[in-house]
């Protein structure tokens, strides 16, 4: 019978969803052996292949991408019926595991823990503060709050808030620049994975659009070490307003030229489209949806 299959099944398709035997094993707390054993149990009961092995990589035949898409559609459900049912009689606990970046971190993300776990002190979380994007699935990540593009198709992004990036600046610089035109005469802070001259394009709240050319005269390679030489009057730099307005309120930064913007971030969190996530994943998802959505 199938239902005997459950669980190859849903082993399978973690599998598939990692492309790796050892990492499937891992998520699992299983040796690989019994991961590969499940997989070709299944292969025997259905008579085809579903994955195609060699020594370094697995990779999914059509027929397991058929039965993987089939898959992620009904064991959600499944799995999510039983953590309601389970829930009724167990506390919320456990560990989630996310990332971000520094200043968001900051900014956005540890007030909400903070909430959140007083909702449910159980509850544990591994934070992973990184400025370089880290990898959802070989890092084992639940939850990442990340901005711009997601070329991944294994992870669901569900939009968050907006925020604009902004100018600011040290009140210790001194007078600052009253037109863009102004900006190329102060010195400028950049992070280092940029260009260290920078066509900065700025968009007044008018709709005027101007192009402005600078050269940075000091450069840092993370959000962390950047904000201190913002703060210390070493020059002009871009902040996320959610960041830079926090500043603003604690008088560490002015803003520049208020009216104008660089551009426009948006704000994304992101998690595996993993066949099952725990409970304890699915409240924070939501809670820091309501608490951060436009």
């Amino acid at each position: 019978m199938i239902v005997n299959y459950l669980k190859a099944m849903a082993i399978f398709s973690l599998v598939a969803e990692t492309g790796s035997f050892t990492a499937a094993g891992k998520k699992l707390q299983m040796p690989r052996g019994k991961v590969s054993e499940q997989v070709s149990r299944l292969e025997d009961y259905l008579g085809v292949k579903l994955l195609q092995r060699s020594t370094r990589t697995v990779s999914i035949t059509d027929e397991g991408r058929t039965l993987f898409q089939q898959v992620q559609t009904l064991l959600p459900t499944v799995m999510q019926a039983v953590d309601e049912v389970k829930s009724f009689n167990s506390e919320i606990k456990g560990k989630i595991r996310l990332t971000t970046t520094q200043d968001h971190y900051e900014t956005l993300l540890v007030p909400l823990l903070k909430q959140f776990s007083l909702q449910y002190p159980q509850v544990q979380f591994d934070l992973l503060i990184s400025e370089e994007p880290l990898s959802i699935i070989e890092d084992s990540i639940d939850l990442a709050i990340r901005s711009g593009e997601l070329p991944d198709s294994n992870l669901v992004s569900l939009p968050l808030t907006s925020t604009r990036l902004k100018l600011y600046a040290s009140p210790l610089l001194g007078e600052l620049p009253k037109r863009p035109e102004e900006l190329s005469e102060f010195p400028w802070v950049t992070i280092s994975n940029t260009q260290a001259l920078t066509n900065l394009a700025l968009k007044h709240k008018g709709g005027e659009l101007v192009h402005v050319r600078l050269e940075s005269q000091h450069q840092a390679n993370n959000i962390a070490s950047y904000r201190p030489l913002l703060e210390h009057g070493f020059g002009i730099g871009v902040l996320a307003e959610i960041t830079g307005n926090e500043l603003v309120k604690q008088k560490r930064l002015v803003p520049v030229l208020p009216e104008w913007q660089a551009h426009h971030l948006q704000l994304s969190l992101i998690y595996p489209a993993r066949l099952h996530l725990a409970q304890r994943t699915r409240l924070l998802i939501e809670f820091i949806r309501v608490n951060l959505s436009d």
